[in-house]
Formats: structure tokens, C-alpha cells, sequence
């Protein structure tokens, strides 16, 4: 009888171990590509902050290249950003400079038979010029709301 209590003492030892270390690394983060794809789109038309990196007024930016250069807690972090200007007077070729992001997310579970399905929709949330590298333009503090966009940041079905 000692034996056979000591091996479910043992079971009940590991499935709470299971379980703590399940449920303390759960959070997500947001995928490189998502923030790539969000930020080339908010860029099309967030023209404070592509203003502030040209130094003119411009639209946005007509083509954007995302690198992500730090990655902080709760699905903030900071891009750098180089675009090409849209519809600007006397614009430099090419602009540059540091924003820092933020975003957030939902989750939608659902279930086929014994099969479950969670879609996870991110949102990007803020964005807020940190530096510029354009040469000539002095750094002017701008924050911006994106735009809603339809941008179909969908983590394809991230089963569990």
C-alpha cells in the first residue's frame, strides 16, 4: 500500500510542477512579421510622424522597411523605420528615425469536435517618434494614433 501512495504522491508532484510552469510563461508576443506588415501600413498614412522624420510636410511614406531594434515588456518595443516619402514639396530621398510601438491583442477560441482553435487579432495601439536619423532634420517629439486599419493581423491559428 506504501508503494502504491508513494508513486501518486509522485504523479501529483509532477502535474503541479506541469502546471505551474504552464501557466507562468503564457503571454504573448507579437510576432516580427505582424509588426512589420502593421507599421509599413500605418506608415501610408500617419503623415505627423513621417513629417517630423523628413523634416516637410508629406503624406507618409510610400514604401517603409521595419527592423525592429528592441523588444520590451507587454508588446511595446522600438523600430527603425526608413521610408520614402509621399506626396511632399522638396522631400529628401529617403527618411529615417526611431518610434517607439505598442500593441495589444485578442483572442478568439473555438472548437471542432475535440479540436480547439484560437485566433489571436493584433492591434497596433501607438506610436511615438524617439529619434531621427534623417540628415539635416532636427528631432521634433511627435506621437500618433494609427489609423483602423484592416490589415488582417491574424496569427493563423495558433492551436493549442
Amino acid at each position: 500500500m506504501s508503494n502504491r501512495f508513494s508513486s501518486f504522491g509522485k504523479l501529483f508532484v509532477c502535474a503541479l510542477l506541469g502546471l505551474s510552469l504552464s501557466s507562468s510563461g503564457c503571454e504573448r508576443k507579437v510576432p516580427e512579421d505582424i509588426v512589420q506588415k502593421s507599421m509599413q501600413s500605418a506608415f501610408k498614412q500617419a503623415p505627423n510622424t513621417a513629417s517630423a522624420m523628413c523634416g516637410v510636410p508629406v503624406k507618409g511614406f510610400s514604401s517603409t522597411e521595419v527592423k525592429i531594434t528592441k523588444r520590451g515588456e507587454k508588446n511595446t518595443g522600438v523600430a527603425h523605420i526608413v521610408g520614402k516619402p509621399w506626396l511632399g514639396a522638396n522631400t529628401p530621398k529617403q527618411c529615417e528615425g526611431d518610434v517607439e510601438y505598442a500593441y495589444s491583442y485578442t483572442s478568439k477560441t473555438s472548437r471542432t469536435g475535440r479540436k480547439r482553435r484560437t485566433t489571436v487579432t493584433w492591434s497596433l495601439d501607438a506610436l511615438k517618434l524617439i529619434a531621427v536619423q534623417t540628415p539635416g532634420v532636427t528631432f521634433k517629439p511627435v506621437q500618433e494614433t494609427p489609423p483602423e486599419a484592416d490589415d488582417g493581423d491574424d496569427d493563423k491559428g495558433a492551436d493549442k
